[in-house]
């Protein structure tokens, strides 16, 4: 459960980061990199508190 919201904390902090403060044009491959260990982050935390 720590890991899953680990993740989701850290997948979410880094997509606003580079939302909110990165300048230059961002490659698509770069944003799911942090979109991907949220969702990853998510699913989990929803397999814990689901059985």
């Amino acid at each position: 459960m720590t890991l899953g919201a680990m993740m989701a904390i850290g997948g979410a902090s880094a997509t606003g980061y580079m939302f909110l403060y990165v300048g230059q044009p961002v490659k698509l491959i770069i944003w799911a990199i942090p979109i991907s260990v949220m969702a990853l982050g998510v699913a989990i935390l929803w397999d814990d508190l689901r059985g």
